[in-house]
């Protein structure tokens, strides 16, 4: 056979390979969570996700942990399509509207983004979740400390970030994610996932005594809500990080790699360049003439009138009612070419 033939076979055989042998539940379940939108409940403790036999203890373990996944899975993907609905990727699971495509066959940009955001959104549901009663077993406990003339008390359960990064490694069956380098990249994901949350956390404190004099303060932990977070989490998807791998292409779930991959603590990691997202970003509406300029790659944008109707100059009315005017506006829409 034609050397260069067979170096031709080769080279189209790794351009199309897809992440494949043996897959671990942490790629199984994140990939499920963002393709599965629907609120049909599954067999088994978990529900929200076909559990493996590890995944089902952990959700006996945790009653309403079901729930939380749930609110999770929701928060996530709403979060994601705001966030990239300007942009030429739009948090879609498939590329240029082709099925064939898919975001999860491979360790792309998005891919790895996907994974950060849903490991985030997981843990923020957990610490939420334990502030609220809604899991009752979560890691708070009080504390009592002195500073000066001021005794302060860590009371109750706040935002339990510790307990959110606990379950969302356990849900994802982190430990048997894979040493290979590919199970190394998605890890490293998940970590930064959950970093970002941890980066959220803010001490929260009340103060108690006569006449305001703060004798005592009761501190706890609070995360805001899961979209403040968004920005940051985008931010680290445009600074992603490309990655080789070094040897073999097919997952090792349970063997150690000799060749890992060199990972930047707070930086995403993917593996393979994204497609050209061009070609679908026809009929896209920008956010203004600005947004056009990327989101319809150098094509160019048509301009229509939009007529907004909405409430304006509200007043109340007889002590208890609230009477509006309707207003309407004619603004301009922006269509890529």
């Amino acid at each position: 056979m034609d050397i260069c033939l067979v170096f031709t076979v080769f080279v189209l055989y790794l351009e199309s390979w897809k992440v494949q042998g043996n897959s671990a539940d942490l790629q199984r379940t994140i990939e499920n969570l963002f393709m599965d939108r629907s609120l049909v409940s599954y067999p088994g403790a978990c529900k929200t996700i076909r559990g493996s036999k590890r995944q089902s203890k952990v959700c006996k373990r945790n009653p309403g942990l079901s729930n939380v996944l749930q609110t999770a899975k929701i928060q996530a993907i709403n979060a994601c399509e705001e966030a990239f609905q300007y942009d030429r990727w739009n948090c879609s699971v498939i590329f240029n509207r082709n099925p064939e495509r898919r975001v999860f066959d491979k360790i792309y940009r998005e891919t790895a983004f996907l994974y950060a955001l849903m490991a985030a959104s997981i843990t923020h549901a957990v610490a939420k979740a334990c502030a609220s009663g809604e899991l009752i077993v979560c890691s708070c406990i009080g504390s009592i400390g002195k500073a000066g003339n001021i005794t302060w008390k860590n009371s109750g359960c706040g935002d339990d970030f510790k307990q959110g990064q606990r379950l969302t490694k356990s849900i994802l069956d982190f430990k048997h994610a894979g040493n290979d380098q590919i199970g190394e990249a998605l890890k490293h994901d998940v970590t930064v996932g959950i970093q970002t949350m941890n980066e959220q956390l803010r001490e929260v404190c009340k103060c108690h005594g006569f006449s305001g004099s703060c004798t005592t303060k009761t501190c706890w932990k609070r995360l805001g809500p899961f979209s403040s977070a968004m920005g940051l989490m985008k931010k680290r998807y445009h600074h992603a990080i490309k990655r080789k791998l070094n040897s073999t292409l097919k997952r090792a779930v349970t063997s150690k790699s000799h060749n890992r991959i060199k990972l930047d603590r707070k930086e995403l990691v993917y593996i393979q360049k994204s497609p050209n997202l061009c070609a679908k970003t026809r009929g896209r509406v920008c956010k203004d003439r600005n947004n056009c300029a990327t989101l319809c790659c150098g094509r160019g944008y048509a301009t229509t009138k939009k007529t907004i109707t909405s409430r304006c100059r509200c007043k109340m009315v007889n002590c208890c009612y609230v009477q509006c005017d309707t207003c309407v506006e004619v603004v301009d829409k922006y269509i890529c070419k």
